[in-house]
Order: C-alpha cells, then sequence, then structure tokens
C-alpha cells in the first residue's frame, strides 16, 4: 500500500560568498561515507546517547559577506563534511541562528560522529539504487492499521543560486519516511517488502519526470517561478495515480508483481538522463 506525501523546499539566495567551514579531525583519516549509506542529523535540541566515535570537529561561520547561509543550506555543509570524514552522523553541539544586531547567518558548531548501525535513529531514507528498502526501515506503529505495509515516500526539491553564477541549482529528492511507514510482517514479509520497494521506485521514476519538465519547461528563474506548482502538482497527480493503479492490480492478481517490476525498470532506465535530479536554471529577474 502507497500513501504519497508532497513536500516542496524552496530557497533562492543570491548571495555575495558562502560561509566559512573549519573542520579539526580528531581521529585518524577513514574513507568516505558511501554515497547511499545512511547518515542523520542530531539537532542541538534533539537527545542522542548512542556510543560513537568523535571523527572530527565542524564549524559554520559568518566569512563576513555571507549570505548562503540558511539554515538548511549550512546543515548540508556540514553534513558533507562529516562524511568526507567517514561519519554517519552529524551532531549539533551549537546552532547560534541570525540576529538583528549580529550575524546575518547560521552558524553551527558540530562533531562528526561513527555510529556501528545507523539505522535505529534514521527518520528518513534517501532513494539511491544500491540502497534497497529494509523492514528495519518501516518504524511506524502497524497496530489497527488495515494494510500488512504502508510505504510513505514523496518528492521534493529546493534550489539556490548566486548572482554573480548566474544560475540557480535546482535539486529533487525522492525520499521515504521511515516514521510514517509501517510493515507487519505477518505474511509472506519477502514479497510484501518487494511491492514496498516498488512504490518507493515509482516515486522515483516520477522525480526524474519531474526534473525532465523542469529542464524542457522552465529555462530560466522566470519561468521556474511562474511554472513550479503547476508542474509540480502535475506529477504529484499522476504519481498517485500509478501507485494506486499498481496497488489495485496487484492486489487482485499477485502474479502481477514481475510484470510490474519489469515496467519500472525499464522506465528508470529511460529516464537514467535525469537520474542526477540536478539542473542548473539560468537567472532571469
Amino acid at each position: 500500500m502507497k500513501r504519497i506525501a508532497a513536500a516542496v523546499w524552496l530557497t533562492l539566495s543570491l548571495p555575495a560568498c558562502a560561509p566559512s567551514v573549519v573542520v579539526k579531525t580528531t581521529a585518524p583519516a577513514a574513507q568516505a561515507l558511501p554515497e547511499q549509506e545512511g547518515f542523520v542529523v542530531v539537532k542541538a535540541t534533539e537527545p542522542f546517547e548512542a556510543p560513537a566515535q568523535e571523527l572530527g570537529t565542524i564549524q559554520i561561520r559568518d566569512a563576513g559577506l555571507s549570505v548562503d547561509c540558511e539554515y538548511e543550506t549550512v546543515v548540508a555543509l556540514a553534513s558533507a563534511r562529516a562524511r568526507q570524514l567517514g561519519a554517519n552522523v552529524l551532531r549539533i553541539d551549537e546552532h547560534r541562528p541570525p540576529s538583528p544586531l549580529g550575524s546575518t547567518c547560521h552558524r553551527l558548531r558540530a562533531r562528526a560522529l561513527r555510529v556501528a548501525d545507523v539505522t535505529p535513529y534514521e527518520k528518513e531514507l534517501l532513494w539511491h539504487p544500491l540502497r534497497p528498502l529494509r523492514r528495519a526501515d518501516f518504524k511506524g506503529s502497524p497496530a489497527n492499521r488495515p494494510f500488512e505495509a504502508a510505504t510513505n515516500s514523496g518528492i521534493r526539491y529546493h534550489y539556490a543560486g548566486r548572482l554573480y553564477t548566474g544560475a540557480v541549482q535546482l535539486s529533487i529528492e525522492t525520499y521515504f519516511d521511515c516514521q510514517n511507514s509501517y510493515f507487519k510482517g505477518t505474511r509472506d514479509a519477502e514479497q510484501t517488502l518487494a511491492h514496498e520497494q516498488l512504490h518507493f521506485d515509482i516515486s522515483e521514476v516520477y522525480a526524474r519526470q519531474l526534473t525532465r519538465r523542469f529542464q524542457e519547461q522552465t529555462p530560466d528563474t522566470r519561468e521556474l517561478t511562474r511554472r513550479q506548482d503547476a508542474l509540480y502538482q502535475q506529477v504529484m497527480t499522476e504519481c498517485q495515480t500509478l501507485q494506486d493503479q499498481y496497488d489495485s492490480e496487484v492486489y487482485a492478481d499477485r502474479s502481477r508483481q514481475a510484470a510490474w517490476r519489469a515496467r519500472i525498470d525499464q522506465e528508470l532506465r529511460a529516464l537514467q538522463a535525469y537520474a542526477a535530479k540536478q539542473l542548473s536554471i539560468k537567472i532571469k529577474v
């Protein structure tokens, strides 16, 4: 069973320069975390008591003329540096928001940590061809739920730009909401997991479709601003329609699962050119 969630994260910033990043290693050099491996950000307000190895500390500072320093931006920057150290957890120890009389930037002090198994702490997953869903990813309570399992996934996009580059960078993500997905496992758990994986893969198909439509129909930021909502809603409607069709056909005849698997695999291959889900769009004001 599939429940689709809609999410749009839009940030358009036109900065002079980026914030500064200070990284200090506190352990021997380790291999960078592979992109398909799970990664968790723990906010300063959240508890985190798991046994972990500290690999380094990371500070995000105001460089003086920084304006590309929204909270999501600086967290993504710190996360990327933590992954380079081999960490799978970014533990934010201090978050200093902008102030009217001080810095206009969000500033962070964080630790890059490595835990043996990050799965219990993951709240969401991003789609990756080398990271299939596992039963442990479904963390919602199955009590009083009508189906054997339910996948809550969605598509979101965000963009940010720098005036001197003349373009914004648009990124699209397919995500799986661990806490709002459940798995009973009372009947043929392997088949159930395969069914739910295909729901997630259908979401990825439409994330690539959205990438293609943005590329074809929004050549500049003026068109992006004008058309983004309609394009996004159109793709989400089409995605939900196919998700419902998939459930309806396979619930009526379980043997159709294989045909659906082949169909979605073919669609993913056909949209391979959009698998990165990244676009550069010309700034036009």
